[in-house]
């Protein structure tokens, strides 16, 4: 038997580029380096929504405060349906729902906005008390109360 040898040129070019290790290692460490970061957005993310609570939180607080000076100097409260009306220093002072804020008027006029984003807001009286409860839109609620002594009911 004859054996035929088979002689195979393999050739190298220099010139084609290839990927090697070094170039391997520094992609390998480019994508660790940013998904490291990853747990880093997620936290300043979470840090935002904590911040974005607190804003309306506060909110609220500046409501209560605002809204308790002037019950307290306020004479003639009625309730109509999602309306508080009273008499201040000679100026109908009216608290109402006006699309997705609770705003302030005086006398029928201006638009004072007191609280933003809020998906419902209902006032009863109960016991000689005013009980105001706001849901805002991302489904929180507050509730507060109010003394009253003389509050006439419309409805």
């Amino acid at each position: 038997m004859l054996k035929t040898s088979q002689k195979r040129d393999v050739y190298f070019n220099s010139n084609t580029p290839a990927f090697t290790l070094l170039e391997t290692i520094l992609s390998i460490t480019i994508v660790l380096s940013i998904s490291s970061l990853i747990p880093l957005f997620f936290q300043c993310y979470n840090k935002t929504i904590q911040l974005s609570n607190l804003d309306q939180t506060m909110e609220w607080q500046l409501f209560l405060i605002q809204a308790r000076l002037e019950l307290e100097k306020g004479s003639d409260l009625r309730l109509d349906e999602n309306k508080l009306s009273f008499q201040k220093d000679g100026n109908q002072i009216t608290y109402s729902k006006y699309n997705d804020i609770l705003r302030r008027q005086v006398n029928a006029k201006g638009h004072e906005p007191l609280l933003t984003k809020i998906k419902d807001w209902k006032i009863i009286q109960k016991e000689k008390q005013l009980i105001m409860t706001v849901k805002f839109s991302d489904d929180s609620s507050f509730t507060t109360k109010f003394p009253s002594s003389e509050t006439k009911v419309s409805k």
